[in-house]
């Protein structure tokens, strides 16, 4: 997503502030309302979100509620953008946040006009790492595609006593054949010397 379009679908973020009622989440929820953003809020964390959910800000707490945090936000799946709410910074706060996968951190008490620049830095980190993660599920798909295509050259070279260059000739020309992709022709091949 660009930045453009991250900056003009703000307003339709559904957030989840998941973090214990107070003057300073009340004022989160303010803040975000005037960007425009559906807010809810909920303590303690809730086992799964009831409405779909864009962005998360939720309480980070030395040992308390990380686990339910932890479940929370993975249900969410890759698409879902958290935002660490935290008192002080610790050891263990830190290490809390980096296994809760989040995508940016905010200081308690909250300065608003930091609100709106940690929501959009965020949302971009979030996105990003989402395209990578797309991207590389797809890299490994085409990996273990190659993987099969080779598996049949190396059969057919043992078999025929080709060389690589004549075991993929006749892989594509078989595939041209018979209309079939050369994944599908090299699943066939490996299929017959099963």
């Amino acid at each position: 997503m660009s930045t453009s379009n991250i900056l003009n679908t703000l307003r339709e973020l559904h957030v989840g502030i998941v973090c214990p009622p107070s003057e300073i989440t009340d004022a989160l929820v303010l803040q975000l309302m005037r960007i425009g953003c559906s807010v809810k809020q909920c303590w303690p964390p809730p086992k799964a979100f009831d409405t779909h959910t864009d962005l998360v800000f939720c309480g980070v707490f030395e040992g308390r509620h990380h686990a339910e945090l932890g479940k929370l936000l993975a249900q969410g799946g890759v698409r879902l953008t958290a935002i660490a709410l935290v008192e002080y910074e610790s050891p263990t706060i830190l290490s809390q946040i980096l296994e809760l996968g989040c995508h940016g951190v905010m200081v308690l008490p909250l300065d608003n006009h930091k609100v709106l620049p940690a929501l959009v830095c965020a949302r971009s980190n979030s996105e990003a790492q989402a395209r990578l993660m797309q991207k590389n599920a797809q890299l490994q798909e085409r990996l273990e595609h190659q993987a099969d295509i080779n598996k049949a050259k190396v059969l057919l070279m043992a078999a025929q006593g080709w060389q690589e260059p004549e075991a993929h000739a006749y892989l594509s020309k078989e595939a041209m054949k018979q209309r079939l992709s050369m994944l599908e022709m090299a699943r066939k091949t490996l299929k017959q010397f099963e």
